[in-house]
């Protein structure tokens, strides 16, 4: 059952109470100057939850190309920074008013290649809620499948998107989360390729586009380290580096464990007393942004980007919750909310999701890894790791791949294995948020990959 149109508040808060629906709550067009960009908002009401969405149709032809879509990681982190932030048709600025109207147009949006569907993913970022009776996914794995349920419930509401190509496009965290997201949908493509009575659409990612990726967690943890310590400017004294160093061993120690014998919620959480620091370790002792190590060290976190207080004060006006349409009983828009807390006390982030890609990528799907060479949050040496572990059908081309330095008027940086359907691209100059900084090179990467090919910088 899919229920489209205009509904008012009141029906808005009762029809939650119903599963696999979607609800429009708004279809609005954004002008900022630089023609109407029409908008659909609502949520696909789950079991477990209501999960928010944002639809930003393409422009002209655009319109036709492919859906791209978009969240972020976290874990728990709305995805509302991107469209806000030069993804979508219109932005804010750093001198410009936390209003719809205060917004400009974008130089580089990506609605001038195809659609973008933005998903507060996973239940209880952003917009995104449940009710005291409903157990929204806490972990990975569980909250992918919601995912999963909301893709069949949208791509039956859209079946336009049946036909075009789909990126799934994410950071940070998203390489945990997103790399569970197309397990699961391969997976039930194929359980319900074997029942002759499903009713399932059967649609593949064309492409994973993953920005500064967190998959993999033993790679990521041991190069925060290197980076850290062992790289010019170092971030903290060598006291601060010996603690590291100290609980490195049992923290690698116990990670591998949970990779090779067993894997409990109780064994995830003692790996973290070793392995995450505290956020006051992480911001507020480095000499410099953890995000971006060229800029000045910031604490707490949400003063690490410009944009990150315009966005909470626009999200949570009241012409933006009008606009968009979001229900009365919702309080408060957070940046990082509910669901965050959930995944941390599962321990969900001491994991080695990238292994989960292998059947993906043999499947057909691609994948473009890109990461900001001044992020020391998710560094690239990691990245690098696991990408050269990761078995799939390009591995050995991969690995075989020499590390190519690129400068042209688009792109400056590194890149492996290019013109394949698996490359990893290291961009200077860029930290943890490559879209705050290079724009045109996010806008190239999604032109490309509609047409159905990685983005290629030589």
């Amino acid at each position: 059952m899919v229920l489209a149109g205009l509904v008012s508040y009141l029906f808005a808060y009762s029809v939650t109470q119903h599963t696999n629906i979607l609800q429009i709550t708004n279809e609005r067009n954004l002008n900022c100057g630089a023609g109407d960009n029409k908008v659909t908002n609502g949520y696909v009401n789950l079991k477990n939850g209501n999960l928010f969405f944002s639809l930003f149709q393409g422009k002209g032809e655009a319109k036709h190309n492919g859906l791209v879509i978009q969240f972020e990681g976290g874990p728990g982190a709305t995805a509302f920074d991107y469209p806000f932030i030069g993804a979508g048709p219109c932005q804010l600025v750093p001198d410009g008013e936390p209003s719809l109207s205060g917004l400009v147009p974008a130089p580089y949006p990506w609605t001038d290649y195809a659609n973008l569907l933005v998903v507060d993913y996973p239940i209880g970022a952003g917009w995104s809620y449940n009710t005291s009776e409903q157990n929204p996914g806490s972990t990975s794995d569980t909250a992918a499948e919601e995912f999963d349920d909301s893709l069949q419930i949208i791509l039956k509401q859209w079946p336009k998107f049946q036909d075009q190509p789909i990126i799934l496009s994410t950071l940070s965290y998203g390489g945990t989360t997103g790399s569970h997201i197309a397990s699961t949908v391969l997976k039930r493509n194929n359980e319900a390729k074997e029942n002759f009575w499903s009713a399932r659409i059967i649609k593949q990612f064309d492409q994973l586009l993953f920005g500064n990726p967190f998959a993999d967690a033993m790679s990521e943890i041991y190069a925060q380290w290197d980076v850290v310590c062992n790289t010019e400017p170092k971030a903290y004294n060598e006291t601060i580096c010996s603690h590291f160093r100290d609980d490195l061993t049992k923290c690698l120690d116990k990670l591998r464990y949970l990779d090779e014998i067993e894997n409990t919620g109780e064994l995830r959480l003692d790996a973290m007393k070793y392995c995450v620091q505290t956020p006051e370790i992480r911001f507020e002792l480095p000499i410099y942004n953890r995000y971006h190590k060229s800029k000045p060290k910031c604490f707490p976190s949400n003063l690490c980007f410009w944009w990150m207080g315009m966005l909470t004060d626009l999200m949570n006006s009241q012409e933006m919750r009008e606009w968009l349409g979001v229900t009365n009983h919702i309080e408060r828009w957070w940046y990082a909310g509910p669901a965050m807390f959930r995944f941390i006390n599962n321990a969900d982030h001491m994991q080695n999701a990238y292994k989960l890609l292998q059947p993906v990528l043999e499947s057909g799907t691609r994948l473009l890894v890109y990461s900001g060479l001044e992020d020391t949050m998710v560094p690239y040496i990691g990245t690098e790791s696991w990408m050269n572990r990761l078995p799939n059908p390009y591995l050995k081309a991969f690995r075989e791949s020499e590390t190519q330095k690129v400068s042209n008027d688009l792109f400056r940086g590194t890149v492996i294995n290019p013109g394949s359907d698996l490359t990893l691209i290291g961009i200077d100059e860029a930290g943890h948020l490559v879209e705050e900084t290079h724009a045109a090179l996010t806008q190239e990467m999604i032109r490309v990959a509609v047409q159905g090919k990685n983005y290629n910088p030589i």
